[in-house]
């Protein structure tokens, strides 16, 4: 499996998911581009699903999941093996 920031240790993941949970506890808004969909749960809180155009927006528990995954990537596959 890759992981989920290239060129990163552990570590310094570790130091950057903590630093991301600090400022949403300061209640900053931060954008991340991020393409690891076996940690979308773990790290964010909400997520936009774009292909082209917006394809679902909101909490992740509502809509990351299989369905809206197919039609982002068009794929008619499971993508989210052993994630949820």
């Amino acid at each position: 499996m890759d992981e989920p920031f290239k060129g990163v240790d552990a570590q310094t993941e570790r130091a950057i998911v903590a630093l991301l949970k600090d400022l949403k506890e300061q209640n900053k808004t931060v954008v991340v581009v991020h393409h690891d969909l076996q940690t979308v749960p773990d790290y964010f809180d909400w997520v936009t699903l774009i292909n082209l155009r917006v394809v679902a927006c909101g909490p992740v528990e509502e809509v990351f999941h299989e369905e809206n995954l197919k039609k982002t990537y068009h794929s008619s596959g499971t993508l989210l093996r052993g994630v949820m």
